[in-house]
């Protein structure tokens, strides 16, 4: 029922995150033998070349967010309302045109507002169910999020079911209707880091949308340039794919996932943001951690409390980022395993195509 059939998928381009926790979906869709379009821009076709084969890229223009810099989060989303909500009417008639040209049968869109279809079934990825903010803004934005979804034919949530298993806690919970599948965890990596040598005391992982991304690192260079241990940076710029030393700083733009993983395990600590994809991979990777949220960024820093109220796992706010850390300031996420998303998504998949014979 799902061999060759045509899937055209696309993750937001808000981070990285949500491109490389596309990466163990689009492996499993090959596995179950269907052909994969992938909608993209630059970077995050750069990122997914090397990691992935047989597939077919379609330039796709992302939502292009930018964070403040300062901590006026909700004051910077506010007025790029307007281009958010364009490109979600713009990339929904792109998707139609791109239906009729390559017949596809399928849609996946991580995060994606627009890329729902009324030709064939269309699927949305989303840990964020319930998204947090203050003063009663999470309502506005669950009944907006909401209106979307519902135009989806299923809604996908990398999380476990059973709320005291959660990564995501109340993000991925709540509200749910019959069309929301849990699908367990999405992450790149599938054991924990390896036991070896350790060459680096500690590695930051730089993430997510400019400017924010750069005053992360700027903070972080400074920290480590005041350590005597031997520190990396692992950079989230796969566009430049270089390597420098500065001072006792090994600093890499971007590595691909095998790369990445001896780097993690040649590192006794982590100090990255909370994002979600992050936790996911870390809760698999089981290497100390120390979370640095974005400023304003409401999701992380529920992320960084639930963590810390549960788990011990300790953050730091940006702007206190000092000399003071050190290794008794990082915990081991809990070690959640990722589910059989082959058997997952096979399911799913069949349900859909054998319920959906209106498409």
């Amino acid at each position: 029922m799902l061999e060759d059939k045509k899937v055209f998928i696309s993750p937001l381009d808000w981070g990285l995150g949500h491109t490389t926790r596309c990466i163990p979906i689009i492996k499993t869709l090959q596995a179950l033998g269907l052909k994969i379009w992938i909608g993209a821009n630059k970077v995050q076709r750069k990122l997914l070349e090397q990691e992935l084969s047989n597939v077919t890229y379609i330039p796709f223009k992302g939502y292009n967010i930018s964070y403040p810099s300062s901590k006026n989060m909700v004051f910077k989303m506010g007025i790029q309302i307007p281009k958010i909500l364009n490109r979600i009417h713009s990339e929904k008639k792109e998707l139609d045109r791109l239906i009729d040209k390559y017949g596809f049968d399928l849609v996946i869109a991580d995060n994606r507002f627009g890329l729902y279809a009324n030709k064939i079934p269309s699927i949305y990825i989303s840990h964020q169910i319930n998204i947090q903010a203050p003063f009663g803004v999470d309502r506005i934005l669950y009944n907006f999020h909401k209106k979307y979804i519902d135009k989806f034919t299923q809604c996908w949530i990398p999380d476990n079911e059973e709320f005291n298993e959660s990564l995501g806690g109340k993000l991925s919970h709540g509200g749910l209707k019959e069309n929301y599948h849990y699908i367990g965890l999405l992450s790149r990596f599938d054991a924990p880091a390896l036991e070896t040598n350790l060459e680096y005391k500690y590695l930051a992982i730089i993430s997510g949308p400019e400017p924010q991304r750069s005053i992360f690192e700027e903070k972080i260079i400074d920290l480590f340039e005041n350590k005597k241990e031997k520190c990396a940076i692992l950079g989230g710029k796969p566009l430049e794919e270089k390597s420098k030393s500065i001072k006792n700083i090994d600093y890499y733009s971007h590595l691909e996932t095998n790369k990445m993983i001896e780097l993690i395990s040649l590192s006794e600590n982590i100090i990255c943001r909370p994002g979600y994809s992050s936790i996911m991979d870390l809760s698999i990777l089981q290497k100390p951690v120390l979370f640095v949220p974005t400023p304003g960024q409401t999701e992380q820093e529920y992320l960084a409390q639930f963590y810390f109220i549960n788990y011990d796992i300790q953050s730091i706010q940006q702007h206190r980022i000092t000399n003071s850390i050190g290794a008794n300031n990082f915990n081991i996420l809990p070690f959640k395993q990722a589910n059989e998303l082959e058997i997952t998504l096979n399911l799913l998949l069949k349900n859909i195509f054998s319920q959906n014979n209106s498409f």
